[in-house]
């Protein structure tokens, strides 16, 4: 957990969130397994977890102030390393793209080790953590979460289970998430599916039983909320001593879990910050053991909290994704993607059932127009048992909006838009302009959006436009990580392709247009502006605005900027060990930076121009390096011995 004014830090991610914005779904609409009782199997996992491995792991990190781009964060680095690769696990480092310190010094980053799925590789849970800490020993911030995703590996990598599982301990939380922010900037470009983040930040401290029982919290974004409902639901039924309860702030605070948030990938906030106020350790030289860590009773309950929910859903059924209501040659379309272990499908209609099909698909003849009518699906397996519920989609009309279009919003109507969270919404007088209008007083989530009702362009169309003029002020500490506008477009509200993240103009009408040129020719088309925010600086005191006027779909020319898209690549290095000589492949079509370090962290050999194939290392001594990876964008890193 990082301090409150890093301004130079906050303002190197601000540069990076200017300079690339990823066009990525995520899984917003992600749901999870319907667990109603204990797994023995699951029992025994949690029976395994050590407190001394817990307690070893932080002594041996509080010896070292963990800054991030010092010798010592390497030092704990290559250690993590070690402590993967012993468990059998493949391992890599994944860097941050800012340079801190000497660029003949390899910098210390996040550590990723993976344990592949057996039926589902491509699907990934995350355990994550961060292991650096500027100004103290840090055993609780944040070396009591880096252990717990140790102790986590530990234990379920003697398992086999459907999905992957990915234990990160990420560097550069407390520069302003400068680590995980590349990190899952790299995951966006990829499209890597991403069922949900654990993220343990901070989870030993206790302030004593003055404040009741030990319990566990967590937060979450409206990103987020199905995720925590199901580790609440998991936490509380194996470990029913220790209850799992939302943070009583209600916000997800800050940390890595936020950059997940922010690509909409599910991840919550998994620690003891809802003691924050009554821990004067935090950030301090007295976080030590027996200080800022004082409760291994608590780390062990969120340990086995992480467990059980990651292995429940490691191997659980999962409820169809991806379901949506649409229209189709003029009927109202209800469709999902196909769930593996299902044999047929009940369809809801306003929490009736409507029908069963064991197609994927489904025309609801009966569709009222004028009426919102909200559906859903359920998986059904060969014993007749029902999965979880689908994500809930709602329509309301069959018959398309016409364009071109334009709200100037005097006249206090707003047909052919849905407002979500609508009791926010009003028409009135806002600064200087007669225009549409939320207010939010609250200290819990933030979510509203002006949604169009759906329309078609035509192949003959040359150029359509979406604009708009707006206001708003949604500030917090933690922007623009937690807060923010996005302009989004679907064909099948399945994808929403984010055209654009606006999260630094406040307090002022500005106008923004977006070209639709790339969807020229479909049938169903929607967009909406998308307000939200997550964390603290949301207040009951002060109300967050979002306004908006003159509101317009037409056929105007725009010229737009592209969304950069860089090359994605991999890492593979063999053989390892090796006699001198290597064969490097990325899969990049052109050259790239290619270095090698020692075990120190110092360069002893680069080319700057290397291309996929054999690189000759018999000049060096045997020992362990270091084969580190630049293609302008990421920077992978993976360890080797020279024999």
């Amino acid at each position: 957990m990082k301090k409150y004014l890093l301004f130079i830090a906050m303002a190197l991610c601000v540069n990076a969130l200017n300079a690339q914005f990823i066009d990525h779904k995520g899984n917003r609409n992600q749901t999870y397994p319907l667990v109603t009782q204990t797994n023995p199997a699951i029992v025994e996992m949690l029976n395994q977890v050590d407190t001394l491995s817990i307690y070893y792991a932080i002594e041996f990190m509080q010896q070292y102030i963990r800054e991030c781009s010092s010798p010592n964060a390497l030092i704990v680095q290559n250690v993590l390393l070690d402590w993967f690769d012993q468990l059998g696990l493949e391992t890599y480092v994944h860097h941050h793209t800012g340079t801190i310190g000497m660029t003949d010094t390899l910098q210390a980053g996040n550590v990723i080790a993976i344990q592949r799925g057996t039926e589902f590789p491509d699907e990934y849970i995350i355990i994550a953590a961060h292991y650096d800490h500027p100004d103290g020993p840090g055993a609780d911030d944040n070396a009591s979460g880096t252990s717990g995703v140790f102790e986590c590996a530990r234990i379920l990598r003697q398992y086999q289970f459907k999905r992957s599982i990915l234990y990160i301990p990420f560097n550069g939380e407390e520069r302003w998430m400068v680590g995980s922010y590349p990190f899952v900037q790299k995951c966006a470009r990829e499209d890597i599916n991403i069922l949900g983040v654990f993220d343990m930040d901070m989870i030993g401290f206790w302030p004593g039983p003055e404040y009741g029982p030990v319990t566990m919290y967590s937060g979450y974004s409206y990103i987020s909320e199905r995720l925590f409902d199901y580790y609440q639901n998991v936490a509380n039924l194996y470990i029913p001593e220790m209850p799992t309860y939302r943070f009583t702030a209600k916000d997800a605070y800050g940390g890595d879990h936020m950059c997940f948030n922010i690509h909409e990938y599910p991840a919550l906030y998994i620690g003891d910050i809802e003691y924050q106020a009554q821990n004067p350790h935090y950030h301090h030289l007295s976080d030590t053991i027996g200080a800022g860590f004082n409760c291994l009773a608590l780390a062990t309950g969120f340990v086995k909290a992480v467990i059980a929910s990651v292995a429940e859903l490691a191997d659980g059924w999962l409820a169809p994704q991806d379901f949506s209501a649409t229209v189709k040659d003029g009927e109202t379309f209800l469709s999902w993607n196909d769930a593996p272990g299902t044999v047929s499908y009940k369809l809801f209609k306003d929490n009736e059932l409507l029908a069963e099909t064991t197609d994927n698909s489904f025309i609801d003849e009966n569709f009222e127009d004028g009426e919102w009518h909200r559906y859903f699906v359920k998986g059904v397996n060969a014993e007749g048992v029902e999965s979880a519920a689908s994500n809930m989609d709602s329509i309301f009309s069959r018959e398309p909006l016409q364009l071109p279009v334009f709200y100037d919003f005097e006249d206090e109507t707003a047909d052919g838009l849905h407002l979500y969270n609508a009791d926010n919404w009003y028409f009135g007088q806002f600064k200087q302009r007669m225009c549409l209008t939320a207010k939010t007083y609250t200290r819990d989530n933030i979510l509203q959006m002006v949604e169009t009702q759906w329309f078609s362009i035509p192949e003959t169309t040359e150029d359509v436009t979406f604009g708009f003029k707006m206001n708003r002020a949604f500030s917090s500490i933690w922007s623009p990580f937690n807060a923010g506008v996005y302009i989004d477009v679907t064909t099948d509200r399945k994808t929403w392709h984010k055209l654009d993240f606006i999260w630094d103009a406040q307090n002022s009408w500005n106008d923004y247009a977006f070209s639709l040129n790339d969807y020229i020719g479909e049938d169903y088309v929607q967009v909406r502006i998308r307000f939200e925010a997550s964390g603290r600086g949301t207040t009951e005191t002060s109300y967050k605005y979002a306004a908006v006027d003159d509101l317009c779909i037409n056929f105007d020319h725009l010229d737009v900027n592209e969304n950069f898209v860089e090359e994605s690549f991999n890492l593979s290095i063999s053989p390892n060990p090796s006699k001198g000589v290597v064969n490097i492949s990325t899969g990049l079509e052109r050259s790239y930076s290619v270095s090698v370090y020692n075990m120190i962290g110092v360069r002893v050999l680069s080319d700057n121009a290397f291309q996929d194939g054999t690189l000759d290392l018999t000049s060096l001594q045997a020992g362990v390096y270091f084969i580190s990876v630049d293609n302008g964008t990421d920077r992978l890193t993976k360890r080797i011995v020279i024999k």
